[in-house]
């Protein structure tokens, strides 16, 4: 007998980013949607954060083992400082397809981190991510329906759009669990694992 969907959990883990990011970054969108109206589907910025590791349907026998993984693959690892970067596209064979920001700073310790939490997880059996890490906050994704043409016309005005100097202090580890929805996704903290400073012998 296969488990039911309510056996399993939808989980990503992720690095939060405070509210005054969450702002600067509702501005940015604000600006983009003046200039491509409702052609684009555009994210709730109360649930923005910076994916480091998406774990797909788990089962919810298996999320000791998840948190126990991550909390070894953060050990090691102190806070850090990033900051916003330029605004990135993705496309796909029609033309703009996604819109992000990256994200600059201590990307060098970031990315350890990440290769921390792939080495951890896969004893527990995920796939390490093969695909480079390439840190970003998503802003939106361009509807299906949209022309090539105009796709093409809003990567322009995309161009056009600065983001604001903006920097934070990263401190944890989140463990988020995904629901989809109509509205869109709505996520959870399950778990949280603070970075710390190791202790000198």
């Amino acid at each position: 007998m296969t488990e039911t969907a309510r056996d399993h959990v939808r989980l990503f883990l992720a690095c939060e980013v405070p509210d005054e990011v969450k702002q600067h970054i509702s501005e940015v969108i604000e600006d983009l949607r003046g200039r491509s109206g409702t052609e684009v589907r555009w994210i709730r910025t109360e649930g923005i954060h910076v994916t480091l590791k998406f774990l797909g349907e788990v089962p919810v026998k298996k999320l000791p083992a998840v948190k126990l993984a991550t909390q070894e693959a953060v050990v090691g690892h102190s806070p850090f400082e990033l900051e916003l970067s330029n605004i990135g596209t993705f496309g796909g064979r029609e033309g703009l397809r996604l819109m992000w920001v990256g994200i600059a700073g201590d990307v060098l310790r970031l990315e350890a981190l990440v290769r921390s939490m792939n080495a951890a997880l896969a004893v527990v059996g995920f796939e390490p991510e093969r695909r480079p890490f390439r840190p970003h906050l998503t802003l939106g994704r361009v509807r299906d329906e949209v022309s090539t043409r105009r796709r093409a016309e809003i990567e322009v005005e995309v161009g056009k759009v600065g983001v604001p100097a903006t920097s934070w202090r990263t401190s944890q580890v989140s463990l988020m669990r995904s629901r989809l929805t109509q509205q869109g996704a709505v996520y959870e903290v399950l778990a949280t694992f603070p970075l710390r400073v190791l202790q000198q012998a």
